[in-house]
């Protein structure tokens, strides 16, 4: 409309200027008068873009179906890796990314220069450490055959002064010698005991000093093994096997690169289970929530399944869900590549709807103007199921109630 009216002034412009026909100040007038005229036109095409375009809705009883149709396709449901032990270079590669695998099937190679030398290290600080091990046992012989022989002769040596001791104590009876003689004996005899018990403290103490240095050497051993034992597990894991069968997706490097500390090594799509991706337009993202059911039809065979996680990306137009299938399913989806689904939502029979408009959300709160014969009242209604053409009322309205919602797309929200 606007362009029209802008076309007509200039043709009439023009006219006037190239005719000359009328006076100059009628023209003048003439010409401030269509000025006017398109300004009004201007105006009024404003004031009708600020207005909202109200819908009219009747409220009626139905259906309100939510479940949708949408394409899946049957992937294997877990990526099973084989993680590096240590850091280490590729020498060989023996299958690439794309190709299927034998669960034990050979994959890829590590350099087993390093590990080869580490336990050959260890080997000999085993061999140093039970040697050393056998010659304490051999000492420890030797030292308590030494220290028994000479607790055995302070012994004895005691058991003579105790002897003497009797019979000078005789003597003493008889007259036969003097008490200074039987006191330094009984002297000598204390403490010839108590050398005897020093030196018996003594043998325990150094024997039991020597038991410690083999539990030591002992442990030092088992440590040395258990290292041994840790490098010789990690050496058969340079030779990077399949743990299950499936399709190769991912490989370190290629010869020459090294592999970092706890990197996956491979990855293997396991064919042991398999999962559904579904696929479906954003519109339909609130109806696929968690939990949900889904009907998988496949070779014309139908099996329910159970809704995983869900993935809206941003920059997708479409929203991705797993659809996870009971282990007795499984042998259906094998051979399948593409699947249909039915998302299962909460269809409703025979409530209170209305036509569904844009930016309704399942329990929402909705403002809109209620037509009461020649009254009209602002209300709110609460939304239920949200269906592909129907929106479920729960709240607010009556069956043959007129609905008046101003511009739906940003209609108040509570």
């Amino acid at each position: 409309m606007l362009p029209f009216f802008v076309s007509a002034f200039l043709y009439i412009w023009l006219t006037l200027y190239k005719t000359g026909t009328i006076m100059y100040n009628r023209s003048r007038l003439f010409v401030f008068s269509l000025l006017a005229i398109l300004a009004s036109v201007l105006f009024a095409c404003k004031g009708n873009s600020d207005k909202s375009e109200i819908k009219t809705e009747v409220v009626d009883r139905g259906p309100v179906v939510a479940s949708f149709k949408c394409q899946g396709s049957v992937r294997a449901a877990n990526v099973v890796s084989v993680i590096n032990p240590l850091r280490n270079s590729v020498v060989a590669v023996h299958k690439m990314p794309g190709e299927r695998v034998e669960k034990g099937e050979l994959i890829m190679q590590l350099s087993k220069a390093q590990l080869l030398e580490e336990i050959a290290d260890l080997n000999n600080q085993i061999q140093q450490k039970e040697n050393a091990l056998e010659k304490n046992r051999l000492n420890v012989k030797s030292v308590q055959l030494d220290l028994n022989q000479g607790e055995e002769a302070k012994k004895a040596r005691v058991l003579n002064m105790q002897h003497s001791l009797e019979q000078q104590e005789k003597l003493l009876e008889a007259g036969g010698t003097s008490q200074a003689r039987v006191d330094q004996i009984k002297q000598n005899l204390l403490l010839a005991e108590q050398d005897l018990n020093n030196q018996a403290e003594k043998n325990s103490l150094r024997l039991q000093q020597l038991e410690m240095d083999e539990r030591n050497l002992a442990l030092q051993i088992e440590s040395f093994k258990k290292s041994m034992n840790t490098q010789r597990a990690i050496l058969q894991k340079t030779d990077v096997k399949a743990p299950v069968s499936g399709v190769l997706l991912e490989i370190a490097g290629n010869v020459g690169d090294y592999v970092s500390l706890d990197q996956a090594m491979v990855k293997i799509a396991d064919e042991s289970t398999s999962k559904i991706v579904g696929t479906a337009g954003k519109n339909k993202l609130d109806r696929i929530q968690a939990g949900g059911e889904v009907e998988v039809t496949v070779n014309n065979e139908t099996f329910m399944g159970t809704i995983g996680q869900v993935y809206d990306d941003e920059n997708s137009e479409s929203v991705s869900f797993d659809v996870f299938v009971a282990e007795n399913d499984q042998q259906k989806l094998k051979g399948a590549e593409n699947v249909e689904l039915l998302v299962k939502a909460n269809d409703k029979e025979n409530v209170l709807r209305i036509r569904k408009l844009p930016g309704m959300r399942l329990s929402q709160h909705f403002d809109v103007l209620l037509q009461k014969q020649d009254e009209v009242i602002r209300t709110e209604i609460v939304l239920g199921t949200i269906g592909k053409d129907y929106c479920e009322i729960i709240s607010g309205v009556d069956e043959g109630d007129v609905i008046r919602v101003e511009d739906p797309s940003t209609a108040q929200l509570q």
